[in-house]
């Protein structure tokens, strides 16, 4: 997919190309969605809503090679609204059957000791190391100074190390 083709076919009103673009990050979407708002629900809530503002937006994007950028960003948006309206916490929601614990128990922890991050915190955890965003991107889509960005990844690090020790450690 060249995203930055279809950006400016989009721009020109080519819903096609749109679409085409949304599909392409569906799946990013929906990473960072169900990570910050805990629930499928109001994931879905949320892309959708995003994806409208996009929709809507486009033809303000300065950067074309940046839309996936400026899309999660408007997304990150959209569930701060939520988590704000609804006073929720984030919550990284694990599903995982009988046979997957096993060969997922090291995800697992992992995955529960991201949960227990302050949201600050577990957000920036979540876009470089699930989205693999760059800490530019990340900083451009939270409006947060790129050297914030990096003392808040190293200051989760050692969080997780700690947290991780610690588990290993009770066994």
């Amino acid at each position: 997919m060249d995203t930055v083709k279809l950006v400016r076919k989009s721009k020109k009103g080519n819903n096609t190309a749109f679409s085409t673009l949304i599909k392409g990050y569906e799946k990013d979407l929906y990473k960072v969605a169900i990570a910050m708002t805990k629930n499928e629900h109001d994931a879905l809530d949320c892309i959708q809503e995003a994806i409208l503002q996009a929709y809507i937006n486009i033809k303000d994007l300065r950067q074309d090679e940046y839309f996936k950028t400026w899309l999660i960003k408007i997304l990150i948006n959209k569930c701060n609204a939520l988590i704000k309206k609804n006073k929720k916490i984030l919550n990284l929601d694990i599903k995982i059957t009988e046979d997957e614990k096993v060969e997922q128990s090291d995800k697992l922890e992992l995955k529960q000791s991201i949960n227990n991050l302050d949201s600050d915190l577990k957000i920036i955890v979540i876009l470089y190391y699930y989205e693999d965003m760059s800490i530019k991107d990340i900083s451009e889509s939270l409006n947060v100074p790129q050297g914030t960005i990096k003392s808040r990844l190293s200051r989760a690090r050692i969080k997780l190390k700690e947290m991780l020790s610690i588990e290993e450690e009770v066994l």
